[in-house]
């Protein structure tokens, strides 16, 4: 039989009989044994012999054995039996195709004594026999091989071994010698053939094949089966014989009584003292297999619809995935011993699920422990302070309902799986409010687009809706034409699709796609193989309401073939949307395909068509499961061997929506970015039908994909406003806060609120703010194995960057100052002028600017923006008017140390105006730093504001540098609500309109520092990088002096206000070691392995 290709070799089934010329091979007798041999090796035989097919994995059925395992030749009972074997590797993993024979088994025993069988021996009562054997030998998993005339076993090519037509003989046969056949007693002794086998009979009696009684063999006395080593003395007795050459002795001595094992056992019972041995240990085998356990796969999802197996599979791989990446669960569940499951408990917690399981511990029985008592506080009125009062149970809560999608279309889709859109409803939501920003933002010349993206990109599918009506009601304009005249490109395509409903996004996708020249394929597959069977029904309906037109006609006259076909039966909507799995029906379906696809000279499209444009997503997914151990292959792997074209774009997009919705929609946004170009038409439709229902989980996958983030491969292939609305839309959130807290919006806001109100709005905002540093100090920190690190780097020619990224900004200020100590101590070299030597441009200035404590290095900068020609104002503004009292305090002794100078003398003989008053006001460090306020003094003071600059003919700079300079975080930020209130304009706004210069851009960074200090870093960082080229003094001078501080604030704040994380700005506008050093400092070293 031919060796299935990469399967293992059948085997072969071959009775023990000499060949007989009257009757065929299939007549055998209950006395014949039946051999299994196969030519793989490391391999186990398994075998019926009722007809049944083995099942080598339920060896039971009802508790009765049905499938055996082959352990050496047996005999068969008497009948008609169908012997059926296959071979199963040690893994478990690969199966040979099943053999089948067929044997009509005759009772010896039931033949006259006298006649001969046939078969070479004639048949007599053998009863005695059998009753003893069983305790002679006990089975074995080897056998003796036959051997030849010259005494050397017969070699695995032989003939004999080889043939399969002739019959295998179990023993000597007749042209074998006497001396080696071992039929006369001619020796005392017989030796111990080489791998005796004692052959099975699996109808329930053993034979002995010894040859000899048990105590004719030397190390065997026949007693109680045991070994004894020692020198046995010689036996006189007669040797017992095989069972073949028995029954031609008796052939050929018929009326000479032959001996019995039982009565050679009652001779050496006379003979022999019993003797107690030892039998020896076990030898162990020369391999020790053990057995592979191969981890469940890891499903986002999992099955569900009854498949109990499946779920516990599915929660067991994420409970290993979670040991691997968590060490304290894994710590934790490693150490103790666990004894068996005690009680288990499922219960659906509204928006999770909670398994409870209770394990006991060896040794302690469950419920005798005493768990320590939890007392707990009473409040006046329990029920507890009274006796009289009755203890009630606690009523449990509902759980809670499944949160819903915003629009009804989304709860359509075709399973209800716990995905997450990032657009949701916005909770301050005021139609005509939006209505009115969108109408400012479009009127006059020019247009505010960020106006419009923070509207339209953060509000939820059914509020836009409501925004357009209420548009058309206000002012008799259609929005979307107004929003079509006014922007232009992938932008206008963007905010335009926002403003659709989704069926009417989709059917105005398909009408695009199939109308003009050619058809975009490409569009329908996307969302016909995608969308529900009730979101085809509702597209379709729209498409008529909307072209006047038949969808499913339209499809028809634009496409051909099998792809035709395809399409059409998906128009039907008629899948199935059970939830239940059958996996017979899922078995044939797997056949189906199998016949139709890579059993076939060529391919019935037909059958894939029918099979997975109709069953449910459940059916087809274990449909797939089965199809996979029918081929060995995956389903996907098969239609990109058997089909080509749309109709393979199309079935790949089913089974990949089948297997996992979100990674296909991963891959296609991949796709549009990925090589030059951009294909923005795909990305935007993607993006803005997805956003509302599981885009938090494409962003998942699409990590998992590339290795970026969606967000960082957006802003390296687009730009521009465009860029911001994607990122908008794929980021999701709250839109930006700085209309709450600067310009119109605040003073809306202010306007609406009570003095009670506004009152504990100071106090919040004046409440210590939390400060996150992204470096940390070192664990295992150690001065002197750092020095040797950094002198090894910077020793001999060349120098070791990586060995100084590895050590200076990854300490902590206090680190590198001992670093910088401890050098100097052991080599007599001062660290900084080794570093200037070696290193170059920006990382030098990084790891040089490292060495230095806060005020030092901010003294430094000050000095370096004073001297020399010019003076650099935007350094002076950034440090003096962002520092507290006493850093302002330190910087100034650390000015007067390093440099032998006063800063205020510098400052003023390098500035000049109110822009010097102002500096030098500052420098004072005299601002009162409480966190009380005064409401009455705020109205002053915005009254004395007011009247100093908008209701002035020209500006009252002193009295604005008093007020901003002296007054309390808290006190200012009540007078800038007054302000508001007063003149129905924001401070912010009134600066930029009565100030110029670098008095303009002192003022505005106290005010945005009072207001949110975080987010002023932010945007000067976000200055820094912005457009072509970079600032990078700003930024080495804002990452250094910040890092060990609100690194964490400045990020969050970053990414809110700009949709892109710090990090991915940095990598876009640096490069080298100076990014590398840039991004460790700010707690993003992941993404330089990611690069």
């Amino acid at each position: 039989m031919p060796t299935v290709r990469g399967g293992l070799d059948p085997p072969t089934i071959t009775p023990l009989k000499p060949p007989t010329p009257d009757r065929p091979s299939s007549y055998v007798d209950n006395y014949t044994y039946i051999e299994l041999s196969t030519d793989s090796p490391s391999c186990k035989i398994f075998f019926t012999t009722d007809g049944s097919k083995p099942c080598p994995f339920q060896r039971k059925i009802s508790g009765k054995e049905l499938t055996f395992k082959y352990i050496a030749p047996f005999t068969l009972k008497p009948g008609k039996r169908i012997l059926k074997a296959v071979c199963v590797s040690r893994d478990g993993l690969q199966e040979s195709v099943v053999v089948t024979r067929t044997f009509n088994v005759e009772d010896i025993n039931s033949t006259t004594a006298t006649e001969s069988d046939g078969y070479g021996y004639t048949s007599h009562s053998t009863s005695s026999f059998f009753e003893t054997t069983d305790t002679d030998a006990t089975p074995t998993r080897s056998r003796s091989r036959s051997k030849s005339k010259r005494g050397k076993p017969l070699s695995r090519s032989s003939s004999l071994r080889k043939s399969k037509n002739g019959p295998k003989e179990a023993w000597a046969s007749n042209g074998d010698s006497e001396r080696e056949s071992g039929a006369f007693n001619d020796y005392n002794e017989v030796s111990i053939p080489d791998g005796p086998f004692n052959p099975t009979n699996y109808a329930g009696t053993q034979i002995n094949v010894w040859g000899a009684h048990p105590g004719a063999l030397q190390g065997l006395d026949g007693t109680n089966g045991l070994v004894n080593l020692a020198n046995q003395p010689k036996q006189p007795y007669p040797v017992q014989y095989g069972y073949l050459t028995e029954q031609m002795i008796q052939n050929m001595k018929p009326h000479e009584p032959s001996v019995t094992v039982g009565d050679l056992r009652k001779l050496l019972s006379e003979q022999n003292p019993k003797q107690v041995t030892v039998a020896p240990p076990p030898a162990k085998p020369a391999i020790e297999y053990q057995p592979i356990y191969k981890d469940p796969p890891l499903n986002a999802v999992s099955p569900g619809n009854g498949d109990f197996k499946d779920n516990i599979l599915h929660i067991y791989a994420h409970l290993l995935e979670r040991a691997k990446k968590n060490t304290d669960f894994r710590l934790a569940v490693a150490e103790p011993k666990i004894g068996k499951i005690h009680d288990a408990e499922f219960k659906d917690e509204g928006d999770s699920f909670k398994l409870t399981v209770v394990l006991t511990k060896p040794g302690v029985k469950p419920g005798s422990a005493k768990k320590p008592v939890v007392n707990k506080k009473k409040t006046p009125g329990s029920s507890s302070d009274s006796s009289t009062k009755t203890k009630t149970q606690p009523v449990k809560p509902p759980p809670a309902p499944v949160k819903k999608k915003s629009n009804p279309y989304f709860d359509m889709e075709t399973e209800n799986l716990n995905t997450e859109g990032t657009v949701k409803e916005y909770a301050n939501f005021n139609a005509e409010q939006d209505a009115e920003v969108l109408r400012k933002a479009m009127k006059g010349l020019g247009t505010d687009e960020d106006a419009i993206i923070n509207v339209l990109c953060y509000r939820s599918n059914p509020q836009r809706q409501e925004i357009v009506k209420t548009f058309k009601t206000m002012f008799g304009k259609d929005l979307i034409d107004e929003l079509k005249s006014e922007l232009s490109g992938s932008l206008s395509d963007t905010i335009k699709c926002l403003c659709m409903a989704p069926d009417e996004f989709d059917a105005y996708q398909l009408r695009k796609a199939i109308k003009g020249l050619g058809t975009d394929e490409d569009v329908l597959i996307e969302i016909l193989c995608t969308r529900s069977n009730a979101q085809i029904q509702i597209i379709k309906k729209r498409y008529k309401e909307m072209y006047n037109k038949d969808l499913e006609k339209d499809i028809i006259g634009d496409t051909s073939g099998h792809f035709k076909r395809l399409l059409v039966t998906l128009v039907q909507a008629n899948r199935s949307d059970s939830k239940e799995v059958d996996r017979n029906k899922a078995h044939q379906d797997a056949q189906a395909l199998y016949q139709a696809g890579e059993k076939k000279w060529g391919t019935d499209e037909s059958k894939f068509n029918v099979i997975l444009g109709s069953r449910s997503f459940p059916q087809l997914r274990a449909t797939f499961e089965e199809y996979k151990k029918i081929s060995k292959k995956d389903i996907e792997q098969v239609l990109k061997s058997e089909m080509s074209g749309d109709i393979l774009k199309g079935m790949l997009t089913i089974v990949r929506c089948i297997k996992n919705r979100t990674a296909h929609f991963a891959r296609q946004i991949q796709k549009t970015m990925k090589g030059l170009g951009t294909d923005d038409d795909t990305l935007v439709r993607v993006v803005v039908s997805r956003c509302e229902t599981d885009m938090v989980q494409i962003k998942e996958e699409f990590e998992k994909l590339t290795g970026q983030t969606l967000e960082q491969y957006i802003t390296d292939d687009i730009s521009g406003d465009y860029q911001k609305a994607i990122l908008s839309i794929v980021t999701g959130g709250d839109p930006p806060d700085t209309a709450s807290k600067s310009g119109k919006g605040f003073v809306e806001a202010v306007k609406s609120k009570t003095d009670e109100q506004l009152d504990e709005e100071v106090r919040l905002e004046t409440e210590p703010v939390q400060e996150d540093p992204t470096l940390k100090p070192f664990d295992g920190f150690n001065a002197e194995t750092d020095c040797e690190v950094l002198r090894k780097a910077m020793k001999g020619f060349g120098t070791d960057e990586k060995a100084i990224l590895d050590v200076l900004p990854k300490r902590s200020f206090e680190q590198r100052a001992e670093i910088a100590k401890t050098f100097k101590t052991m080599f007599g070299k001062d660290l900084e002028a080794e570093l200037k030597s070696e290193l170059s441009g920006n990382f030098k200035t990084i790891c040089t600017g490292l060495l230095y404590g806060s005020a030092d290095f901010d003294a430094k900068q000050l000095n370096k923006a004073i001297k020399g020609l010019g003076t650099d104002e935007k350094v002076l503004v950034e440090i003096i008017c962002t520092r507290t009292n006493e850093q302002l305090k330190a910087i100034k002794e650390s000015y007067k140390t390093l440099f032998s100078k006063d800063l205020e003398k510098d400052v003023v003989g390098d500035t000049s105006g109110h822009f010097k008053r102002i500096l030098v006001s500052i420098l004072q460090a005299n601002r009162d730093e409480s966190t009380t306020f005064d409401r009455n003094k705020a109205k002053q003071d915005a009254q004395a504001l007011h009247e100093a600059g908008e209701k002035k003919w020209g500006t009252d700079e002193s009295r604005f540098n008093v007020i901003l300079v002296s007054r309390s975080f808290a006190q200012l930020r009540a007078t800038f609500q007054e302000y508001a209130k007063l003149a129905n304009n924001d401070i912010d706004d009134v600066i930029k309109s009565e100030m110029s210069g670098d008095l303009k851009e002192s003022m505005l960074a106290i005010v945005r520092c009072i207001r949110n200090k975080a987010a002023y870093f932010a945007s000067e960082l976000y200055r820094s990088m912005k457009g072509l080229g970079t600032d990078d003094n700003t930024l080495v001078r804002i990452v250094v002096s910040r890092c060990e501080v609100d690194m964490v604030q400045i990020k969050e704040e970053f990414q809110k206000n700009y949709k892109q994380t710090l990090g991915m700005f940095i990598q876009d506008d640096t490069s080298g070691d100076y990014r590398k050093a840039l991004l460790i400092l700010i707690g993003e070293e992941k993404m330089i392995k990611k690069k």
